[in-house]
Order: structure tokens, then C-alpha cells, then sequence
């Protein structure tokens, strides 16, 4: 039972950041060019921070490059099925929903994956070894999807900008 009060905050806080992440991708969002700035140099900072760390582990490195290339196609997808329309006085944006539905399969699908590789190493961590630890830091995998997502995100982010600053004239 107290295993339970351990695994329900974080899966219901994991929750509500994945309920989160799907309304703010599926369907047309508020063109707000102060926000995707923000967010472009989030996913920059953490890009170069991780690429940085590849480094030291080669088969990450060629992971970390493979993402970016699938995070740049499918960036160039959405920025081809990309439409803004004027909502009031907002312009709003989207993609097409195929798009939006495999970014966020990717988002679920790599915390899914990582919840399922704490469950089985569970024993391991509890053996208090710092070499268990270290498996976490060298998953191609995970490297691979975190850039898919964030290549994927700045390129598109960097397009609506663009994009937004002409449907609106200025």
C-alpha cells in the first residue's frame, strides 16, 4: 500500500502534463510570439546541453543526428500542412492532424517507454549501484526520440513565427 502513495502524485502529475501537451497541440492554437520564442530557446538550450552530453557516448551522438534529421522532416511536413486564420482579432495556427497525432505518440510513447525501463530496474536501483544509473544517460533510444521532438519543435516553432509575422502584416 504505501508502494501506491509512491506511484499515484507522479503518475497523476505525468497525467495532467500529458492532458496538457495534447490540448495545447491538437487543433488551432493562439499565434502568441512571446511564448514560442520562449519555448524555441527552452528546447535550444536543452538540445545543445544533451548533444553536448553525446559526446562522451558515440552511439548516443549518431542517435542524436538521426533524430534531428526525423525531427526535421517532420517539421518540414507540418510546415507544409500548416493554416492560420484570423479568429476575432487573433490569428490562430495549426498542422494537420496526422502530424499532431505523432508528436504526441512520440511524447506518450517516451514516457512510456522510460516508466517501463524504471519498473524493470527497479531491484537495481534499490541495490544503490552508480553503474545502474549510468544506463540511463547512454539510451540511443531516448536520445533519439528527445531530438526527433525537439528538432521537430524548434523548426516548426521558428516557421510559425515567421509565418505568423506575415499573416499579420508586421
Amino acid at each position: 500500500m504505501h508502494n501506491l502513495g509512491q506511484i499515484a502524485l507522479p503518475l497523476a502529475l505525468v497525467a495532467f502534463f500529458m492532458y496538457r501537451r495534447v490540448r495545447r497541440t491538437v487543433g488551432f492554437q493562439p499565434y502568441r510570439p512571446r511564448r514560442l520564442r520562449v519555448r524555441i530557446g527552452i528546447f535550444s538550450v536543452i538540445g545543445v546541453l544533451l548533444i553536448a552530453l553525446g559526446f562522451l557516448h558515440p552511439v548516443v551522438l549518431a542517435a542524436d543526428a538521426a533524430g534531428i534529421a526525423c525531427g526535421g522532416v517532420l517539421a518540414w511536413f507540418a510546415i507544409r500542412h500548416s493554416r492560420f486564420e484570423m479568429r476575432g482579432a487573433e490569428l490562430h495556427y495549426r498542422t494537420h492532424v496526422v502530424i499532431e497525432s505523432v508528436v504526441i505518440a512520440l511524447f506518450i510513447g517516451r514516457i512510456a517507454y522510460r516508466f517501463l525501463i524504471l519498473a524493470r530496474s527497479a531491484p537495481a536501483v534499490a541495490s544503490n549501484d552508480p553503474n545502474d544509473f549510468q544506463q540511463f544517460s547512454r539510451d540511443p533510444l531516448t536520445a533519439a526520440i528527445f531530438f526527433v521532438l525537439i528538432a521537430y519543435y524548434v523548426g516548426y516553432y521558428v516557421y510559425v513565427l515567421r509565418a505568423g509575422r506575415k499573416n499579420i502584416g508586421g
